[in-house]
């Protein structure tokens, strides 16, 4: 489809027919939502295969659950998330769909080189390597759809990209798993990363870039304000500032509990590797995917009575998730804890899309990639870096004192018994591996409780918020 320069743009906008502009046909935001999703598929699987693999890969290079946490959160977030900040300020310059190209590229080339790994330096590395890429994906993408959707279906859009995360999770969690199981967990990474660059040049040769404020009715061609004043606008409106502390708090919780749940089934009831992925798979497709689309059309269609119900109904959704999850980890059975798993994703999924629903609708045109990259940054570091680092910490803190035989990192490598160890050695660091990771998931629930403190507040000023933003937008 051949882009359209800017001048007939502006004049098609300006007559009152937006709708007219080739970039606005059914058929082509059709694809662009499908690519974008597919997209957004492959940023989870290279999230997900880690996760699926963290316990082979523990037991094979001998590393602790801090070791693990790391590489699931600190090692991935901090790259991740201070570079989401340049490339959002980069995405209000360029094109976005060339970034988003790029990136993709790069995080599945370091998500297959993962791997090759052989220590955990090198394993960092590449994971580091992963969040670089990852880090240019969700500010340009959002972006694009805040230039071809209306403020009034950005949160049903929004909600079919989330599905980019039940979707990777049921890829990189079964598809990882099964190679894992069948050959090894290094070919898992080549096998989930690879497909990402054939990706890549689908997006690079069949997107275009639209004109910036184009799904508003409002062609906004004037230079990109600074960087400075982005973070002035944003701040000075007290609904964004709690919107993103309370992301910041709930995202904690999630990526902690996101990164150790698979650990905690093989390590809890002794389950198989393979079987774990899949069934764990196909419980957070559907529980997630259910909770994304539920939670976007859903709040969409309450925001239009009162937008507040952007921020009260997340703050009831987590407040719901808190005992849910508690309930999955407490219970010794399986069947019964997937059930209560499959309720607590359902439940905490359905706050995501309208967060950055919110978050786009509070910044003006030429201000949503840097938006949603300081809403990634700032979930990123606290969020998916503190969340599994210090659940991982904490962990093997618990593990060492529900270990009474010896020194529990030195006795028990890898969270087992070393080679040649008598059974009862190996029984006890499991156990101990075991009940310290229980204790850490149902311990870090609280933490939910903080959150939708400032979800509440941030329903206070949304409205007012939400008025000062919206001459901007038209």
């Amino acid at each position: 489809m051949p882009a359209q320069s800017p001048d007939s743009t502006f004049e098609a906008v300006q007559s009152g027919l937006p709708s007219t502009h080739p970039l606005l046909a059914r058929r082509y935001r059709t694809w662009l939502v499908v690519v974008l999703l597919v997209v957004s598929t492959l940023n989870f699987a290279d999230r997900a295969v880690l996760s699926v693999l963290a316990q082979a890969i523990k037991e094979d290079l001998k590393f602790t659950d801090a070791d693990l946490g790391m590489l699931q959160g600190l090692g991935f977030a901090i790259l991740y998330s201070i570079l989401g900040l340049p490339l959002g300020w980069l995405a209000e310059r360029v094109s976005r769909k060339g970034v988003i190209a790029v990136c993709l590229a790069v995080w599945s080339l370091m998500s297959a080189a993962c791997g090759f790994a052989s220590s955990f330096a090198a394993m960092l590395a590449c994971r580091v390597g992963v969040g670089i890429g990852e880090a240019g994906f969700q500010p340009p993408a959002y972006s694009l759809v805040a230039d071809h959707f209306s403020a009034n279906r950005r949160s049903s859009i929004l909600a079919i990209l989330a599905l980019g995360a039940p979707f990777g999770f049921l890829v990189g969690q079964s598809v990882g798993g099964w190679v894992a199981a069948h050959w090894s967990w290094r070919a898992a990474f080549v096998v989930v990363g690879a497909p990402g660059l054939l990706i890549a040049l689908i997006v690079w040769c069949t997107l275009r870039e639209p004109p910036r404020g184009l799904a508003d009715g409002r062609i906004d061609s004037g230079a990109a304000p600074a960087f400075r004043a982005v973070m002035t606008s944003l701040f000075s409106k007290p609904s964004f500032r709690h919107l993103l502390m309370g992301a910041m708090v709930s995202g904690f919780t999630y990526n902690a509990v996101s990164q150790f749940v698979l650990p905690f089934y093989l390590r809890g009831f002794g389950l198989p590797l393979a079987l774990v992925g899949t069934v764990f798979g196909i419980v957070g497709f559907t529980s997630n995917g259910l909770g994304f689309i539920l939670g976007g059309f859903g709040f969409d269609r309450l925001s239009r009575r009162d937008s507040r119900w952007l921020m009260w109904g997340q703050a009831i959704l987590i407040l719901i998730a808190m005992p849910l999850y508690a309930g999955a980890f407490i219970s010794t059975r399986s069947n019964l804890s997937f059930c209560f798993i499959w309720l607590a994703n359902f439940t905490i999924a359905s706050y995501i899309a309208p967060t950055f629903a919110a978050v786009q609708a509070l910044a003006g045109p030429r201000m949503r990639s840097i938006a949603t990259a300081l809403l990634a940054a700032a979930t990123g570091i606290i969020g998916a870096g503190l969340g599994p680092t210090v659940l991982g910490v904490v962990s093997d803190h618990l593990a060492a004192a529900a270990f009474h035989a010896g020194d529990f990192i030195a006795s028990c490598p890898g969270g087992r018994g070393p080679s040649g160890a008598a059974m009862t050695l190996d029984a006890a660091c499991r156990a101990a591996s075991s009940q310290g990771l229980r204790r850490a998931l149902i311990g870090v629930q609280i933490i939910y409780v903080w959150a939708a403190f400032h979800y509440v507040l941030a329903a206070r000023t949304l409205r007012r918020d939400l008025a000062a933003a919206a001459p901007a937008d038209r």
